[in-house]
């Protein structure tokens, strides 16, 4: 062999070498990756996989549906790159198992809903309304890092308590309403907080009327009557609107409400970007709170 084929030789193999380290480089990064359909769940996993792994959310904007959301080539990469996935699941975001399947991560898939709370089809989606579940989902989070990274399951775990500790918080005061609101009654312009209200023995007084809100169809007229009735003659609590959604038929009902001095609380699906899960839901009850001691 002539010294300019050796030399060609050895500039493959260099090459060759630099394309697989660099490779290796380019998946280390990548696998250092957990993705949250939603920002929602940001932090309940931050929380617990600490500086060991960047959590990345796919939805982090509450100008975006997540029911009609439509991933893009980088968030198929996104998916295929991450060493977990945490989704909500109950048809909240079901286009995500499309890419986990497609990416074969099915097995690094949590799905909230019914690997964690055992929830079926037909329940009601906005399980982060309920703190006892997220903390579930931490302690779901905390499991699975355990086996999948074991030499650093001590840290995962110390982090999971302590991020339980500061949920408690939450649930401690929410003990505390409860005994004030236990067996009171409200209006909501959509289920979105079935878990929160159901925490605080507070019931939703007009399902019907929520669930066709919630499926963008109109309530029929006797949801609207016996809702308008209630408000009027003062049946309910408080009203609670989601921020998020407008329309004719809330409107009229916020401004009857507030022409019969029925309080109103306001509460939103998703999470500013800016805005971790406990100051969300800290505000939430400190607006019942407020309500409550009035």
């Amino acid at each position: 062999m002539g010294s300019g084929q050796i030399r060609k030789l050895v500039m493959t193999i260099v090459l060759a070498l630099v394309l697989v380290l660099g490779g290796c480089t380019q998946t280390k990064h990548a696998k250092n990756t957990i993705t949250t359909t939603v920002n929602t769940y940001k932090e309940p996993v931050q929380s617990v996989v600490g500086d060991k792994y960047k959590v990345e959310s796919i939805i982090k904007s509450v100008n975006v549906d997540p029911h009609s959301f439509s991933p893009s080539n980088n968030n198929a990469k996104q998916i295929a790159d991450s060493k977990l996935i945490v989704s909500n699941g109950l048809g909240y975001d079901d286009w995500v198992n499309k890419l986990v399947t497609a990416n074969s991560q099915d097995k690094n898939l949590i799905d909230f809903a019914s690997d964690v709370l055992h929830k079926k089809n037909g329940d009601n989606e906005h399980i982060w309304f309920g703190v006892t579940n997220v903390q579930k989902l931490s302690q779901a989070v905390y499991k699975k890092m355990a086996k999948t990274d074991p030499k650093n399951k001590n840290y995962y775990k110390k982090n999971y308590q302590n991020y339980s500790d500061k949920l408690n918080k939450l649930i401690v005061r929410e003990d505390k309403l409860k005994k004030q609101l236990n067996g009171k009654k409200a209006y909501v312009t959509e289920p979105l907080p079935y878990y929160l209200l159901k925490e605080l023995g507070v019931t939703i007084d007009n399902p019907h009327f929520a669930k066709s809100i919630e499926d963008d169809t109109d309530p029929s007229i006797s949801d609207i009557e016996n809702m308008q009735n209630g408000l009027k003659n003062h049946k309910v609590d408080f009203l609670i609107v989601n921020k998020q959604v407008t329309s004719g038929i809330i409107t009229k009902m916020t401004n009857l409400a507030k022409e019969n001095n029925v309080p109103i609380l306001y509460f939103t699906e998703t999470l500013p970007s800016n805005v971790g899960y406990y100051q969300w839901m800290n505000g939430n009850l400190n607006q019942i709170e407020k309500v409550t001691n009035k």
